[in-house]
């Protein structure tokens, strides 16, 4: 036989109830059932409220009740039929008037005992399993069972210590006589309920009816015990705070006790006990979605490949501390201040002790401390006014627990679970392991709990990487790049990566969404926005999000955005990008950034700074990490240099070529910005970075092809007119170095600890001599790479091959992250 029994959320509404009935019937065609139901949705709370209410004299609970009444009398009126309709009122209307008079009672005595509340509680499961049997009969034998009559308790009431050895000799006895009828007839069994000896109502706790079908599954020896509620099975995190939660298949009466005891709220652990004590399986299944599988709950569960099973929490917890150098080696103190607590019904949920026995730390409710304050200073007295002993508390804790059979004896299930949380600057401020190794808890503040619990998620749960991409700057970059990423989503994911563009942001406006932006439509809905982009304010709105794994990817030339990349590596974001202003910063502003992404433990990758998308920075750091030696780096580092002298043959005025680049856009709005050599000025200095120079750009000696009564001003056309009057000393340096059988090219070069930029004049034979367009190339050499430089050669300018640095430094930091 097969116990189910439906909570509150499945008897919330007559379609539900019918819902229920169709459930029921389904399992009553292959073995015989008992049915074990809650209340009506909300209606306990209902009645304790009409009892409080009462108590104080307010006569509102009339109201309170009233609404009540009509809801049961209505429920009547929809599933029961006309020719039924009228006995089952009357047997509503007994029960109802019968909780008038209680409530009447507790309204005159203005006192509410633990014993009228329960008598009051007690009529929702009898209402409710009166009017679903009255529904049953319809079509099937059923009878209403009052579990006041088999279910016998002491008098503990509102939590009442279940006496089983009556309970079960009853129950069997009930149960035998009913199973001797010929056709099936199914019992509506109230949950939550018992009864003391001499018959007085008592409740046995919240989550009530669920202990009862357990009580009943166990006495009769169930095959199963079903518990349908409205999830589709024991998650692996609260869904709430971890969208990406799942339902697990399979779990352990071990496990389903270690993640309802930290907070998960399926299944109350009381529950589980009789079943476990006769290994009964428990289904949880879901009313809304009767097909699903559900989660079982046996002695064994095999079919699981990882090493933990669920996540869970407590919130609402305050941690304390009881610190004394006087306890060091004496011995009964954590006998006196536990016993002190007990003594004060204090229930301590996590205990955690230093080995250097000078701290107890204890996490108690919220709602425990005052009384943990009083237990600590009566029992303390005398070391707490000595000063040597204090108490701390730290308020606004919450405690996380990862569970699961397959984490004992598995090293590095601590190791991956703390790296998580460091790597995402998440503080721990106490822990606790058990000596079984199926539960790792540990306490943070509770404005962390939902990043915590997503990045544990994502560490132990998650085969698919997660990144969140955030892009600033949409023009030909920023936007090639989200073309990019859409185009290569497949392939994505074909990886392991799920890579989702969850912000998009131009100079005037921002869109964010955590679901991720439909790469289709972002012009139209960053056009549409409503939300003005400011970065400081976009880096707040970010951090709000609780991101686990985020980027920033700046696609700016914004010195306004570089000095927000603090903000946003607070809201705990890695930095991709093109932008080069970050790293020629005042070598001190520079030095901040940098230590704080390491404090942070933040990515900070800038391929596209130096070559666009040739991969210079990734080549420099591997000879580096390889161990070898840098000697010299040397290049042509500015792709408009690169045109202007692959192309300047003496045959027309440097000037022309000039004008011709800038009609062609090759050059920046403003030519002289390349033409001052500032562009590859900046590259070197990125470079020397990286080689550990502590440089700045003063530091590094740039020609600047501009004459200096041409440098200052706002740009215009006329400026090329008068840069042809130079043109003749660029002409006598081509021709003096054609004289040597050499050319022209615009040199970075990076020796020693000296940097130096300008016109070099570069043999026929060189590799320098031979680029075409616009070509960057960069020459490396080193101990390894002495007699012949290794040489980076190809495109250092364009949308295409920038975005492509940009992604590929994307890619890598896919690689580099853990989880």
């Amino acid at each position: 036989m097969r116990v189910l029994k439906f909570g509150g959320s499945s008897v919330s509404s007559p379609d539900r109830i019918r819902d229920v009935r169709k459930i029921v019937l389904q399992t009553a065609t292959r073995e015989r059932v008992v049915v074990v139901v809650s209340a009506f949705q909300n209606v306990t709370n209902q009645l304790l409220e009409c009892a409080q209410l009462a108590s104080k004299g307010d006569q509102s609970y009339h109201a309170l009740f009233g609404r009540i009444a009509d809801r049961h009398k209505e429920a009547v009126d929809a599933l029961v039929g006309k020719s039924k309709r009228k006995g089952i009122h009357a047997a509503v209307d007994e029960l109802l008037n019968e909780l008038k008079d209680a409530l009447h009672g507790i309204y005159l005595l203005r006192f509410s005992p633990a014993r009228a509340l329960d008598l009051t509680a007690s009529f929702g499961e009898r209402l409710s399993a009166l009017i679903i049997a009255a529904h049953f009969r319809q079509t099937q034998p059923s009878e209403f069972v009052d579990a006041r009559h088999l279910v016998v308790t002491d008098e503990q009431f509102t939590r009442a210590t279940v006496l089983f050895e009556e309970t079960n000799k009853r129950i069997r006895a009930y149960f035998k006589q009913l199973s001797g009828d010929k056709k099936q007839v199914i019992p509506i069994v109230t949950g939550f309920l018992g009864s003391t000896e001499d018959g007085r109502t008592t409740t046995i706790g919240r989550n009530g009816s669920d202990y009862s079908a357990a009580i009943f599954g166990a006495a009769l020896n169930a095959s199963v015990i079903e518990i349908w509620t409205d999830v589709d099975g024991i998650l692996s995190a609260d869904p709430r705070a971890v969208p990406s939660s799942f339902v697990i298949p399979q779990m352990t009466y071990e496990e389903a006790m270690e993640l309802s005891y930290f907070g998960a709220k399926v299944l109350h652990s009381a529950t589980i006990a009789p079943a476990v004590a006769k290994k009964i399986p428990l289904l949880i299944k879901n009313t809304l979605n009767p097909d699903a599988p559900g989660t079982l709950i046996s002695e064994r569960a095999d079919d699981w490949e990882g090493v933990a099973k669920g996540i869970t929490s407590v919130d609402d917890i305050a941690l304390l501390t009881l610190r004394g150098m006087n306890m060091v080696g004496v011995p009964g103190t954590s006998e006196r201040l536990f016993s002190a607590l007990a003594s004060h019904k204090v229930n301590v949920i996590l205990i955690s002790q230093a080995s250097s026995e000078h701290t107890i730390c204890f996490a108690i409710s919220k709602a425990d401390v005052p009384a943990a304050r009083r237990a600590v200073a009566k029992e303390f007295h005398f070391e707490l006014q000595s000063k040597l002993t204090s108490l701390d508390e730290k308020p606004d804790q919450s405690i996380i627990a990862i569970v699961g059979e397959g984490m004992k004896g598995t090293p590095g299930v601590a190791g991956k679970v703390f790296q998580a949380l460091g790597r995402n600057n998440i503080n721990i401020t106490a822990i606790a392991q058990g000596a079984s190794e199926q539960n790792i808890s540990f306490v943070i503040g509770s404005v962390q709990r939902n990043r915590a619990l997503n990045v544990i998620h994502q560490a132990f749960f998650e085969r698919a990487k997660r990144l969140a991409v955030i892009v600033v700057g949409v023009g030909n970059i920023g936007g090639t790049l989200l073309r990019q990423l859409h185009q290569q989503r497949a392939f994505l994911h074909a990886q392991g990566f799920n890579v989702q563009v969850c912000g998009i942001a131009d100079s005037k406006k921002y869109v964010l969404s955590p679901e991720g932006i439909d790469l289709k439509s972002w012009r139209e809905q960053l056009t549409n926005s409503k939300y003005v982009s400011r970065p400081n304010e976009f880096a707040r709105q970010i951090a709000r999000l609780e991101f686990t794994n985020a980027v920033l990817v700046d696609c700016t030339a914004s010195s306004e955005v570089v000095n927000a990349y603090p903000d946003f590596v607070k809201a705990n974001l890695h930095i991709v990008t093109p932008n080069k202003k970050a790293n020629v910063l005042p070598w001190k502003q520079y030095k901040e950034l940098m230590d704080l992404m390491q404090r942070r433990q933040k990515y900070f990758l800038y391929e596209a700074n130096v070559g666009a998308g040739l991969p210079v920075i990734s080549t420099l750091n591997d000879l580096i990490a390889s161990g070898d030696q840098i000697v010299k780096i040397e290049g042509i580092f500015s792709g408009t240099l690169s045109y202007l002298f692959n192309h300047f043959d003496g045959t027309r005025p440097f000037s022309g070529f000039v004008q011709e680049a800038h009609q062609l856009g090759y050059t920046e709005p403003d030519p002289r910005d390349d033409l001052s050599g500032e562009d590859v000025a900046r590259k070197l200095l990125i470079l020397g970075r990286q080689l550990g120079m502590k440089m700045d750009m003063k530091d590094i000696r740039v020609e600047n092809l501009v004459p200096p009564k041409l440098r200052k001003g706002t740009f215009s056309k006329e400026f090329f007119a008068r840069y042809a009057k130079h043109d003749l000393l660029i002409q006598r340096r081509l021709q003096n170095a054609r004289l040597r059988g050499a050319v022209l090219r615009y040199v970075g070069t990076l020796q020693g600890n000296a940097a130096f930029a300008g016109l070099k004049e570069i043999p026929l034979n060189h590799p320098f001599a031979a680029t075409k367009g616009s070509d960057n190339i960069i020459a490396f050499t080193t101990h390894r790479y002495a007699r012949t430089p290794l040489v980076v050669q190809g495109p250092g300018a364009g949308a295409d091959v920038t975005a492509m640095g940009v992604f590929s430094d994307l890619l890598k930091l896919l690689h580099y992250l853990p989880y």
